[in-house]
């Protein structure tokens, strides 16, 4: 390996490793009072192992899932350089083409940035299968997420935009409340196949659960 290659190697692995200290802003927002609030790179690893994890038990036919973990290891890349944005946050009119620039400085020293861009733009696009495989575990994982964190939100400290976000009172006046169902409800139309029947299991599990409290 020449000494070039090994420099932009150190560069490109330094870079990466900022998702590990780059908080996930959702539980920030929803002021999560927890120790320890995941990371960017937690919830990449999340999404990536319950791709795994549903790969193997349902074996999805014609899915390519190497290309499923490649596309959830690479769609968060932007946020090395812009950080991690919610729905919450105001988006901008340049907010897809800041985040494609954000990838470009990240790559700017590798060959087949072409290929990464690419698969990170199909993921965006959401058509192909293993796109839309790996967008429902992105959101699905999230849920998930949300449902461990539950004992430790206390719905009355929640920052004022997400109580005034249309979606949240939308869902409070159908009368979800919890932090677990108003993301799950949240996610829900955007299920289909075997996620659509998880977040179907995990809603029952929820109810169930709600009315032993």
């Amino acid at each position: 390996m020449e000494y070039e290659q090994f420099i932009k190697i150190l560069e490109f692995h330094k870079l990466a490793t900022k998702l590990k200290t780059t908080l996930r802003q959702g539980w920030v927002t929803w002021r999560l009072e927890n120790e320890r609030v995941e990371s960017v790179a937690d919830h990449i690893f999340g999404t990536c192992m319950l791709a795994v994890g549903i790969f193997s038990s349902v074996k999805p036919q014609n899915l390519d899932i190497n290309k499923v973990i490649t596309m959830l290891m690479l769609h968060e890349t932007e946020e090395i350089i812009i950080g991690d944005l919610t729905p919450i946050d105001i988006k901008t009119a340049t907010m897809a083409q800041d985040g494609h620039q954000a990838v470009l400085e990240v790559f700017k020293d590798f060959e087949n940035t072409s290929h990464f861009l690419e698969l990170i733009q199909e993921f965006e696009d959401n058509i192909t299968l293993e796109a839309q495989f790996a967008r429902q575990c992105d959101k699905f994982e999230a849920d998930l997420q949300a449902r461990l964190y539950e004992s430790n939100f206390n719905i009355e400290k929640v920052s004022q935009s997400v109580k005034n976000f249309p979606k949240i009172q939308e869902l409070n006046k159908l009368g979800y409340t919890d932090v677990c169902e108003l993301f799950l409800q949240n996610d829900k139309p955007k299920f289909s196949g075997i996620f659509l029947e998880m977040a179907d299991f995990l809603e029952a599990l929820e109810k169930d659960e709600k009315s032993k409290r």
